[in-house]
């Protein structure tokens, strides 16, 4: 059965495909949103598997009667009329649970790795999840990038790795910089297959439900990371949970839950490559919130970021791909 009879079968109605300038406004709105996350988690001084533990289970929490109600709606056999009841397939269960698990692992995996090597090598690492997804999108979604497509993802790589040379050649960390490095390229494993995954769900699930879901595993696996490492969870100043609530409010739900919602209209790979403007923007805010100039590296790093963006999304633009919405009303 192709995804759009999936789609129906559980209760889904046939894709509707956003307007594209809807789609462009959340991919701004995403990256002005994680592009807050390196300034808030300054500001916070709060452990960050236990910042990252707050951001899941907030958005969780935050997300959860949206999800519910989803849930009741499918439950009732939806709006229409003679509809089959909607249920969550064992299958995407599992999956729910394979995606929250990679969430998690990725932050624990990044965090940790920035105390073993240098921010450049671990930012360069990291960057490498667009690699995963591409290579992996073809034959488990059936959406091989195109030859535009894998330009865009080698510029913004390459683009991530000139920024990074910026901090490069500060400190010889030892052997155990080579520890630092298998954990940020897992990092870029883990992210990778945290939007492969939701790329798949996304075509079956609403983003409420998705996102909700997700959050929530991530959080029940990082709780105990946080415990066995000695993360505190709490005892933070006001400005700290203030701080926190940012994160929540900007990185989490405007900027994580609105990508998931990009998967059901955009392929995993231009999710993932949109993902590394992160550090342009952050960049740039911490010029303006910190004062803090950036390196001569980051001009040219940023130009080649972006412009390995563009040919992605132009890439995908002339890439036919049938995307599926259950839910277009609650994207």
């Amino acid at each position: 059965m192709s995804s759009r009879g999936h789609a129906v079968a559980a209760g889904g109605v046939a894709p509707s495909h956003p307007p594209r300038a809807l789609v462009a406004t959340g991919i701004a709105v995403g990256i002005v949103a994680i592009s807050t996350s390196p300034i808030l988690v300054r500001v916070a001084h709060v452990p960050a598997l236990a910042l990252a533990f707050w951001r899941c289970l907030a958005g969780a929490l935050l997300l959860a009667p949206f999800a519910l109600r989803w849930a009741r709606r499918a439950g009732a056999g939806g709006a229409r009329p003679g509809s089959r009841p909607a249920a969550v397939p064992r299958r995407d269960l599992g999956l729910l649970v394979l995606s929250g698990a990679c969430l998690a692992l990725h932050f624990s995996l990044w965090n940790a790795s920035l105390a073993r090597t240098t921010v450049a090598s671990s930012t360069v690492l990291v960057a490498c999840s667009p690699l995963f997804v591409g290579l992996l999108s073809g034959p488990l979604l059936g959406e091989p990038p195109s030859r535009l497509a894998w330009a865009g993802i080698g510029l913004t790589i390459a683009g991530a790795a000139v920024i990074a040379m910026g901090d490069a050649g500060a400190v010889d960390l030892g052997p155990r910089a080579l520890l630092g490095d298998a954990m940020a390229f897992g990092g870029a494993a883990a992210i990778g297959g945290y939007f492969l995954v939701g790329r798949s769900l996304r075509r079956r699930l609403p983003a409420s439900a998705y996102a909700a879901s997700v959050y929530g595993v991530a959080a029940a696996l990082l709780l105990p990371a946080c415990l066995l490492g000695g993360a505190a969870l709490g005892g933070y100043p006001g400005r700290s949970w203030l701080a926190i609530g940012g994160v929540v409010a900007g990185p989490q739900l405007l900027g994580h839950t609105v990508f998931n919602a990009l998967l059901a209209t955009l392929t995993a790979d231009t999710v993932a490559v949109i993902g590394l403007t992160e550090p342009v923007g952050a960049t740039l805010l911490a010029w303006l919130v910190f004062q803090e100039l950036p390196t001569a590296w980051f001009w040219p790093g940023a130009v080649v970021v972006l412009a390995g963006v563009w040919l992605v999304l132009r890439g995908t633009a002339n890439r036919p791909v049938d995307n599926p919405d259950p839910a277009p009303a609650e994207r």
